[in-house]
């Protein structure tokens, strides 16, 4: 009788290491969070366009990247290493009273807490993606990694730009 367990080892690419499993365990609920306060600040009035575009930039871009690092870890049998990470609050990660806090803002305020909370989300991001970059195993989720600190190292450029605006 075959196992489940056996056939999703079996799909897991060559060169796979622990550092790649344990990245996408840990990034995809950095991922989801940053999702969940761009929707926050995109359903918000009385916030600028310039916010909403890089909410809406980062909610998309950071979706794409959670459905290839979900749709990998679906081939190597993760889902039990999945599941331990899903309220583990990582490098970067909001507290759940802080989320509830910045959902209770409304305005500029919504907005400048926004901001100022995904460059410390960002932050804490690029500092778990260097580990996936100089540990990784897996060619593709390497350079994934390499993009996130790229386009994240932007973001916090332009976010700090637009608080500086306010």
């Amino acid at each position: 009788m075959s196992t489940s367990q056996g056939t999703a080892a079996s799909a897991v690419p060559t060169g796979v290491n622990q550092v790649d499993m344990h990245f996408i365990a840990m990034m995809t609920p950095h991922h989801e969070q940053a999702v969940q306060m761009s929707d926050i600040v995109l359903a918000a009035q009385d916030v600028s366009p310039q916010t909403k575009d890089i909410a809406q930039r980062i909610k998309d871009g950071q979706q794409t990247e959670i459905d290839q690092m979900l749709e990998w870890a679906d081939q190597w049998g993760m889902s039990s290493m999945m599941s331990g990470h899903s309220m583990h609050v990582a490098n970067g990660m909001l507290t759940a009273d802080q989320l509830a806090t910045l959902e209770s803002l409304t305005g500029p305020e919504v907005e400048r807490v926004f901001l100022e909370q995904m460059i410390y989300h960002h932050e804490g991001a690029m500092a778990m993606t260097q580990g996936e970059v100089d540990g990784g195993g897996f060619t593709e989720l390497t350079e994934l990694a390499q993009y996130m600190i790229e386009i994240q190292s932007a973001e916090v450029i332009e976010m700090n730009g637009l608080l500086i605006a306010l």
